[in-house]
C-alpha cells in the first residue's frame, strides 16, 4: 500500500529555536544564559504539541532532530520532557542530526521554531545558517527552510508544515506554497518580536500538526534543477579571501564566492565549507582581543608545546 493512503505514519520534527513561541529575546536562545532554560522549556512545549497533533492524525512513530546551535552542548529539547515514545537526535554536529534521522522510511517533515533568512527586515534573530553568510541557489536567496527542505527532499521527504514569526510564514510560503504555516509571534525587526500566548500558540501548533498530516497526499519532495549554482556571499573581503581555497570555486566580486555542484549534497557541502572558512577570520579576531590579557602568551607556549607532543608521540 502507498505510504500516503495507510494510517501509521512516520514523521520526522525538525525544531530550531528562534521561531519558538515565547522567545522574545537574544538571551533566551544562547546556551549558557539564565533566560536559555526557560528558552529550552518552550522549545520542548512547542515540539510536544506537534507530537499530539501528528499523532491525532495518524503518525505512529515520531523522531525530532534538535537542530539549534548556540554553542555548548547545543540540546535544546529537554529530553526528559519530551513526550513519551519520541526517538531524539541530539549528539553531534546539528547538520549531521537531521541526515541522521531521515531515511527513505519517513513519510513527510514538520518544521518547528524557524526563521527567517538573513537580511529579512522584519525577521526576528534573522540569519542563515550563522551569522555573516548570504546564500543564493540557483540565483535565488535562500535560507534554513529551503535548505532543510532541499536535504529532505534527497530522502524523498515533503515538508507539510512550519512555524515562526509573520516573515519566516512569508519566507516559507513562497517557497513550499501548500505548507501549513503557524504565526506564533508577529515581529518588528531583528530585535523586537511580539509573541502569542502560548496556550493559544501550541493549540495553534497542534491544530495545524493534525491538519497538515491529514493533507499528505498533497505534498510532495522539493527537488532543485541541478546543476546547482551555489553563492555565498560574506560581510567581509578578508572571509572571502579565505574560501577561494576550495578546489574549482570561483569570486564573484569582492565579499561572494561560486560553486556549480553535480547535486545537492555537494552544494550544501560547499556552504558548510565556506562557513568553516571564514569562521577563521573570527576566531583571529578573537585572538587578537584575547591576546591583550595577562598569561595569553603563556597559554599560546603551552598550546604549542601540546601539539609538538601529540606530534612526536
Amino acid at each position: 500500500m502507498d505510504k500516503r493512503t495507510r494510517g501509521n505514519f512516520k514523521i520526522l520534527i525538525v525544531n530550531d529555536i528562534e521561531g519558538i513561541s515565547g522567545i522574545d529575546n537574544v538571551r533566551m536562545i544562547q546556551y549558557g544564559s539564565r533566560e536559555y532554560k526557560e528558552g529550552r522549556v518552550h522549545v520542548t512545549e512547542d515540539v510536544n504539541a506537534a507530537v499530539r497533533g501528528l499523532r491525532a492524525a495518524g503518525a505512529t512513530e515520531i523522531l525530532v532532530a534538535d537542530s539549534h546551535g548556540s554553542g555548548g552542548s547545543n540540546k535544546n529539547i529537554i529530553p526528559e520532557k519530551l513526550e513519551r515514545n519520541v526517538k531524539l537526535f541530539q549528539e553531534g554536529p546539528v547538520y549531521k542530526r537531521l541526515k541522521e534521522a531521515a531515511d527513505k522510511s519517513v513519510d513527510a517533515a514538520v518544521f518547528i521554531g524557524f526563521h527567517a533568512m538573513a537580511d529579512t527586515k522584519d525577521g526576528f534573530l534573522r540569519h542563515t545558517i550563522t551569522l555573516e553568510p548570504r546564500i543564493r541557489i540557483n540565483g535565488k536567496p535562500v535560507g534554513e527552510t529551503a535548505i532543510d527542505a532541499y536535504t529532505l527532499a534527497e530522502y524523498g521527504i515533503p515538508v507539510i508544515m512550519v512555524t515562526g514569526d509573520q516573515a519566516l510564514i512569508r519566507e516559507a510560503s513562497t517557497f513550499l506554497p501548500r505548507i501549513e504555516a503557524v504565526q506564533v509571534k508577529t515581529s518588528v525587526d531583528c530585535k523586537t518580536t511580539n509573541c502569542s500566548p502560548l496556550p493559544e500558540a501550541r493549540r495553534l501548533i497542534e491544530t495545524a500538526a493534525k491538519r497538515a498530516l491529514s493533507r499528505i497526499d498533497e505534498f510532495f519532495p522539493t527537488r532543485i534543477a541541478t546543476p546547482i549554482e551555489t553563492d555565498v556571499s560574506f560581510l567581509r573581503k578578508e572571509q572571502t579571501d579565505l574560501c577561494e581555497t576550495i578546489p574549482r570555486a570561483k569570486r564573484k566580486g569582492e565579499n561572494t564566492i561560486s560553486y556549480i555542484a553535480g547535486d545537492w549534497d555537494e552544494a550544501y557541502s560547499f556552504v558548510r565549507t565556506t562557513i568553516r572558512l571564514a569562521g577563521q577570520y573570527s576566531i583571529g579576531a578573537l585572538e587578537e582581543k584575547l591576546s591583550k590579557l595577562e598569561g595569553f602568551d603563556r597559554a599560546v607556549q603551552e598550546w604549542q608545546e601540546d601539539l609538538v607532543s601529540e606530534w612526536l608521540s
